[in-house]
């Protein structure tokens, strides 16, 4: 019991790590595809990515099988979409706005944790997330930078948001069916890579001249870091976190990294920080703290009526 305690406080804290991490990547992400076609630069990173895992999981990726592959190329599917739509909403709308918006696939996910495993919210998870899509809400319309698409950055960063809950639940679901967690992650990052890659080939090479994919010198240390921060370390993080942890901890614990990325993105970002957008903040963090205490509504609510009937 003590045991899987502590494995339960390490995945948590993987996950606010891996949350954490992504938080500072909208700000930098949105800095750098500003300068660069979006694709070739996303594509680059899970690229080197897939091949940086790949060198150090050599022995374990060389024994990849036919189920694990086929399940990791699922997963990456989910995953390139995420980043297709979440980069081109990224475009045309702030980074706060893109990174709330995007974490309502904590929202998503119990629903569909349910949906595919029969596993019913409890009370205080329906209640938090209900308080979690408020927040989000409450972030999304502060009065981010606006610009005439600003209405498509938002509908491509809601659809992001299905992705991203797809790729938690199928993530779940494969490491139950005791897939090795390193091939999982490979598997999925190098689809996710191919597949950007080639979008970028259809749509940017075309239309771009080649030195607009030379990465100058000033931009090296952004590409790095979402490569092996934001990339390498953060999906491993979140893959190890989930084995550990329940899945209403993980989309709770996920969704920071909506707050961390309008942090960053007002402190190193510039943006300004105002009431609605503070309002969100205290919201979602209430929500936090309703799935991590695990208040039992049920039994507050019999109190309330019990008090009322005396």
């Amino acid at each position: 019991m003590l045991k899987e305690k502590r494995l339960n406080l390490i995945g948590q804290l993987l996950l606010l790590s891996a949350a954490l991490t992504w938080g500072t990547s909208f700000f930098i992400l949105k800095g750098t595809i500003s300068e660069y076609p979006s694709m070739y630069i996303i594509g680059l990173r899970f690229l080197a990515s897939a091949i940086i895992i790949g060198l150090i999981f050599i022995k374990r990726i060389i024994k990849l099988n036919k189920g694990t592959f086929f399940r990791g190329v699922v997963v990456g599917l989910c995953l390139a979409g995420a980043y297709l739509t979440q980069t081109y909403g990224l475009e045309k709308t702030s980074p706060s706005t893109n990174a709330f918006l995007t974490s309502l696939y904590c929202v998503l996910c119990p629903f569909l944790f349910w949906l595919f495993y029969k596993m019913k919210p409890k009370l205080y998870n329906v209640i938090s997330m209900g308080l979690c899509a408020i927040g989000l809400s409450l972030v999304a319309f502060s009065g981010g930078e606006e610009t005439g698409n600003e209405f498509i950055g938002c509908f491509l960063t809601i659809v992001s948001a299905v992705f991203y809950a797809l790729q938690i639940v199928f993530n779940y679901r494969f490491q139950n069916e005791k897939d090795d967690t390193f091939q999982l992650i490979f598997t999925q990052i190098l689809t996710a890579g191919i597949v950007i890659f080639i979008v970028s080939l259809i749509f940017e090479f075309p239309s771009n001249d080649i030195g607009a994919f030379i990465i100058k010198k000033e931009h090296i240390f952004n590409v790095i870091y979402l490569t092996l921060a934001c990339t390498v370390f953060a999906q491993l993080a979140q893959i190890l976190g989930q084995k550990w942890t329940t899945p209403a901890q993980v989309t709770i614990i996920l969704s920071l990294e909506s707050v961390f990325g309008a942090l960053f993105s007002v402190l190193l970002g510039g943006e300004k920080l105002n009431a609605m957008l503070l309002s969100g903040f205290i919201v979602i963090f209430a929500s936090v703290m309703i799935t991590e205490l695990k208040v039992d509504f049920t039994k507050l609510f019999r109190r309330n009526r019990g008090e009322k009937n005396d």
